[in-house]
């Protein structure tokens, strides 16, 4: 800490503190914290359990899926190299590229966005086949509103990508800040005015707000970053389709789990929709900020053991943070499960959101809690694999238990209701690390025994 505090004092120390390093994602990931925070406490105490939240959460998941699978891929798969590339080379063949991603993103978006708007009434039904008349009625249009915001999400998420490439880690960060206050904005002012259709459009307005805070930096001179129009059809496209391919299997499983748990949350009582989703975002509280965190950190470190074929090392650093992973989050588990009274009444407890709602919510929270070590643990484990350059188990077992979980929830569901969805994933998440865990030592030891041969391959991760 003193050292920190002395090289603060060096001119042009704290800017590039605040703006620069990986500080300035804590600081954008602890304001979107509370902004969704805030968020979620403005909801329960206007609308609580309600079948009208239900609505507006199941809303979400067609548009989002939309954006993950067909942009989300690409740009987390390759994005983030390629251009990385080229900018280094010139900082105009960089952004041709990245021109050319937003050209086709952008087209895909307008496609595919229209073509489910047009088609949803169709199929709305199947997807929450606990809706029915006016609720219905009410989740095609907020849908068919939503579907705007992968369209602006595809331009953000691709500036999000020049940002994070050219280190300008204070605007990628405060995006979902602001995101959530557009929501905030809408709840408060335009709800009274337009019901639920407000609350569609102050999450619009967050969208423009996400969009506008990445936007405005790249346009400074330093970048000077113009939108243009261009369809080439450039090797990097090419080895970007490449790279996003082995992604859109898993991404798309994700999503169909996510989608098959909105549909059964559907059929329960009112209310069980907004609470399944709450819980799930207090349960990835912890595994964001500590089980993530943990696998993210090592993954550099495991990649480097791997690649200087030091496996002796590599295991011992592995094992030391899968421990570590284990042990914080089954605590930060622990402590939720035993205080998700408290903390769900504390934090959204009044209004609307009445004593059943807040017990509801809490002992969904707390079955979920049981995901928590387990989540973290999984993301820990794919790191191992990917550090071995192999991305292809992870992913065929994650798509496979994907597949089983939904089974399991829709079989479980006429007999404990809700709470098949946290035992389930849960369920889900136990079965794949004890596979991934009895599958590893072989991986490790057939890359131990290849290496040098394969070391200077390359691979998606």
């Amino acid at each position: 800490m003193i050292k920190v505090l002395r090289q603060l004092r060096e001119p042009g120390n704290l800017k590039i503190l605040i703006f620069h390093s990986s500080w300035s994602l804590t600081l954008g990931s602890g304001l979107s914290y509370f902004f969704g925070l805030l968020r979620d406490r403005i909801f329960a105490h206007e609308f609580g359990l309600s079948r009208t939240l239900d609505i507006y959460n199941a809303a979400f998941v067609i548009p989002d899926m939309i954006l993950g699978v067909l942009v989300g891929t690409a740009l987390s798969a390759a994005f983030v190299p390629i251009f990385s590339k080229l900018y280094d080379e010139k900082k105009s063949l960089g952004f041709a590229y990245a021109h050319q991603m937003i050209t086709w993103g952008l087209s895909l978006m307008v496609v595919a966005s229209v073509i489910v708007g047009i088609t949803l009434p169709y199929f709305a039904h199947y997807l929450v086949p606990g809706f029915s008349g006016a609720d219905l009625d009410q989740y095609i249009l907020l849908t068919r509103v939503l579907l705007i915001s992968p369209i602006l999400f595809t331009l953000s998420n691709s500036y999000g990508r020049i940002l994070i490439s050219v280190k300008e880690f204070f605007w990628w960060g405060l995006s979902p800040a602001l995101y959530n206050i557009g929501i905030i904005i809408g709840v408060l002012f335009l709800v009274p005015k337009f019901g639920l259709v407000g609350l569609v459009m102050g999450t619009v307005f967050g969208v423009l707000l996400h969009l506008l805070n990445r936007f405005w930096p790249l346009r400074k001179k330093k970048y000077n970053f113009r939108n243009k129009i261009d369809f080439s059809f450039s090797p990097e496209i090419k080895e970007t389709i490449k790279l996003m391919l082995p992604k859109i299997l898993q991404y798309t499983m994700w999503f169909v789990m996510l989608m098959a748990f909105t549909s059964i949350a559907s059929t329960l009582s009112e209310g069980s929709v907004a609470a399944y989703n709450y819980a799930r975002n207090f349960m990835s509280l912890p595994v964001s900020l500590l089980g993530i965190a943990i696998a993210m950190a090592m993954y550099p470190t495991l990649s480097h053991d791997a690649g200087k074929g030091n496996f002796e090392k590599f295991r011992r650093d592995f094992k030391r943070n899968r421990f570590r992973s284990a042990v914080y989050t089954t605590l930060a588990a622990i402590a939720l499960a035993l205080l998700s009274k408290t903390v769900v009444g504390l934090l959204l407890g009044g209004g609307e959101f009445g004593q059943a709602d807040i017990d509801l919510l809490a002992s969904v929270l707390m079955v979920y809690c049981i995901a928590i070590p387990l989540e973290s643990l999984m993301h820990a484990y794919h790191r191992a694999y990917y550090s071995l350059k192999n991305t292809v188990i992870p992913a065929f077992l994650h798509t496979t238990i994907i597949i089983f979980t939904i089974i399991s929830a829709k079989s479980l569901v006429p007999i404990i209701g809700i709470y098949a969805i946290p035992v389930s994933f849960a369920g889900g998440l136990f079965v794949q690390i004890n596979i991934l865990a009895m599958v590893f030592p072989f991986v490790l030891k057939r890359r131990e025994l290849s290496y040098p041969v394969d070391s200077t391959k390359s691979c998606e991760s």
